[in-house]
């Protein structure tokens, strides 16, 4: 047993120090660089492209067995036009896995890239000749690799669809990675700007995240992801997007989920300042169907019409790409302006059809709150309940609503169809309505023709007005004067205004003959 042991251990020390010798010696005799011009020669008569190996190529053996290589190009197809060029590459692979049968690569370390990829008028791309023409039907086996780390520094990635005319860049490419192998949880630091110019887009990205994957069971886990971007999109400037959360994606079984997913943004668009924030505790989609416990969204906007915060959140969110239901929608809108300050707040269930452009709030409730000195009291406060229908293929909006205006109780219905020329239809019912809190408190008398000082009044507008309804007023009281069952038809069509009747009478107004008019009114009671 001693001598078999012996002679075996004697026997695995020739055989590693044959192996050395042997690695030895290629390395001391054998330059890759003598074969430059038999590799060129065969790219050119297999692919029809043209390889340059204008740097040096060396190969390493020790502390890994890989190869570095400086400055190589490769043309179009049948082309002297670049198609990609890599400034310096190197590839190691671990030298003790390769004893036990295993390759691991130690190190991708790739500086310079810069690749174009074009989907050519024809809709093929420039590297369908690359790519493999042999399929077959047999059950293709999982690639398996482990890869120490990856790097790519200063590289640049152009990819143009001349169909389209839509070209994307990525500039300043950076890639670090950890550990890269199936089950294996791996960091990655990717960083790069991105421009294109349908839609126009310049913004810087950086992305940090844990990459988990199994590629036998297609599932891949990104956790603690960290992005942020700056730059410009569309007409939004100085763009501030940070997005964090937690996402995995089962492409076998369809099933993709994001957790603790948070996303603000800030910007500028014209001479408007907005700042929003989402915030998705946990949404899962499977097979095209989706659902949330609560979707929450709040946004600030600071522009020339006012100061407007709002704050949105949707419960029990589920549906398709065809359709969509919340069992509450609550919406609480704040807006401030130099004169006067809005709240309002609106609730209900919601359903959607995405495919059909349409919105139904079945249960709406509608409370608003509108406060300014000019006002009566400084304030008016009105809550309304019902429904409201929008329809966006057909471009019509229903809304039935009731509920109270100050002293007042109010029934509506209108009606909205066409939303580049709107015809507008209305009833509305009123109990009671004192217009006197309305008027100015100082009143002398009702005079038509204007003063020197004022300003006409310009009716231009009202040539495209296309209205009609009914006012009922159950008691008026206008000037200190109580009038009751006041009716008040409105019909506007053409630039012709038509009112009647006020109580008795009725008045007519040409917007189209007499587009400028000034109107004076002081009443006393």
């Amino acid at each position: 047993m001693k001598k078999f042991l012996k002679y075996s251990l004697w026997s695995a020390a020739v055989v590693v120090a044959i192996a050395i010798a042997g690695v030895v010696y290629i390395a001391a005799t054998f330059n890759p660089n003598d074969y430059k011009t038999q590799i060129i020669k065969l790219v050119k008569d297999k692919q029809q492209r043209n390889l340059k190996l204008n740097g040096d190529i060396k190969l390493v053996f020790f502390p890994s067995i890989g190869a570095n290589i400086g400055k190589v190009s490769l043309s179009e197809f049948q082309s002297d036009e670049e198609f990609i060029y890599i400034d310096s590459a190197r590839v190691s692979l671990a030298l003790l896995p390769l004893l036990s049968r295993r390759v691991i690569v130690d190190e991708v370390s790739i500086n310079g890239l810069k690749a174009a990829l074009v989907k050519l008028k024809n809709g093929k791309f420039n590297i369908d000749d690359l790519l493999s023409k042999n399929e077959t039907n047999q059950e293709k086996t999982p690639l398996e690799f482990d890869i120490a780390s990856v790097h790519v520094e200063d590289s640049e990635l152009t990819y143009l669809d001349e169909t389209t005319a839509a070209q994307y860049v990525l500039k300043g490419f950076n890639l670090n990675t950890g550990r890269i192998a199936n089950g294996v949880p791996g960091k990655i630091d990717f960083a790069a700007i991105i421009q294109s110019n349908k839609p126009k887009l310049n913004i810087a990205a950086q992305m940090k995240a844990t990459l988990t994957f199994d590629l036998k069971k297609q599932q891949f886990q990104m956790d603690g992801l960290e992005l942020q971007a700056k730059g410009a999109v569309l007409d939004i400037s100085n763009l501030a997007v940070l997005a964090s959360g937690n996402i995995s994606a089962n492409f076998d079984t369809q099933k993709f989920s994001a957790k603790k997913l948070a996303v603000t943004a800030t910007g500028v668009q014209g001479k408007n300042n907005f700042d929003a924030k989402l915030d998705a505790p946990e949404l899962n989609l499977a097979q095209n169907n989706f659902t949330g416990d609560k979707l929450t969204l709040s946004a600030k906007l600071d522009s020339a019409f006012g100061n407007i915060m709002a704050n949105l959140a949707l419960f029990d969110l589920a549906g398709n790409p065809q359709s969509f239901k919340s069992s509450a929608l609550a919406l609480e809108l704040d807006m401030k302006q130099p004169e006067q300050a809005f709240k309002i707040k609106l609730g209900s269930p919601i359903t959607g059809n995405i495919e059909q452009q349409q919105l139904n709030l079945s249960n709406l409730t509608l409370a608003v709150n509108v406060t300014g000195d000019q006002l009566p009291n400084k304030s008016i406060n009105s809550e309304m309940k019902g429904g409201m229908q929008i329809d966006g293929s057909r471009q019509s909006i229903q809304a039935n609503l009731t509920g109270g205006l100050l002293q007042s109780q109010i029934k509506a219905k209108l009606a909205v169809n066409g939303f580049q020329d709107p015809a507008i239809r209305f009833d509305i019912d009123v109990d009671q309505f004192d217009a006197d809190l309305y008027l100015p408190k100082k009143a002398a008398s009702v005079a038509i023709k204007p003063s020197p000082t004022e300003q006409p009044l310009d009716l231009a507008a009202l040539k495209n007005l296309n209205l009609e309804g009914g006012l009922r007023i159950g008691v008026l009281k206008i000037a200190n004067v109580k009038l009751s069952q006041v009716r008040l038809d409105v019909k506007a069509h053409n630039g012709l205004i038509t009112i009647s009747p006020l109580h008795q009478g009725s008045q007519k107004i040409n917007a189209q003959t007499t587009p400028h008019i000034a109107i004076n009114q002081n009443l006393t009671p």
